[in-house]
C-alpha cells in the first residue's frame, strides 16, 4: 500500500485505514513505512513480507485480534520462524489485551490498537525502544 525503509508494518481490514491515516504523522516523526496489507493469511505472503525485512529489518503488526491465538500471533510466528535472521528487534504486536470485545462502540475504542498505538510502535522500534 505504501513504501517506505524504516519499519515493515503489516495490517489488514481497518487497519490498513489506520495506517494511512497516520502516515504523515510517523513522516514528521522522521520515519517511514512500509505498509503491506495482508489480504490473505493462508497462503500468507512470505515473499513479500521477506522483501520488505530485507531493506527495513524491523517489523510492526497492527491486529485487531486479541495477543494469545489472534491473527498477529499467528503472523508473527511465522516471522519469528522464518525471518528471524533479517530482524534488527524483536517483532512488536500492536493487538487487543486478552480480554472480550465490548458491543459499544464508545468502549471498543478503549481495546481496540488504532493510528495512534502504530505511531508510538514505529517511534519505539526506531528508537531502541522494545
Amino acid at each position: 500500500v505504501a513504501s517506505g525503509n524504516a519499519v515493515t508494518v503489516l495490517t489488514y481490514l481497518h487497519g490498513v485505514k489506520e495506517a494511512q491515516l497516520v502516515t504523515d504523522e510517523i513522516m514528521e516523526e522522521g520515519f517511514d513505512i512500509d505498509l503491506i496489507e495482508l489480504r490473505s493469511l493462508k497462503p500468507l505472503d512470505m515473499d513479500t513480507i521477506r522483501k520488505s525485512l530485507e531493506r527495513t529489518h524491523k517489523i510492526c503488526i497492527l491486529d485487531e485480534s486479541t495477543q494469545s491465538g489472534g491473527v498477529g500471533a499467528t503472523v508473527s510466528a511465522r516471522i519469528s520462524e522464518e525471518l528471524f535472521d533479517l530482524l534488527d528487534a524483536p517483532v512488536k504486536r500492536l493487538c487487543m489485551d486478552d480480554a472480550p470485545v465490548p458491543y459499544a462502540s464508545t468502549m471498543e475504542v478503549a481495546v481496540v490498537k488504532r493510528g495512534s498505538d502504530l505511531v508510538q510502535g514505529v517511534f519505539d522500534l526506531c528508537t531502541g525502544q522494545y
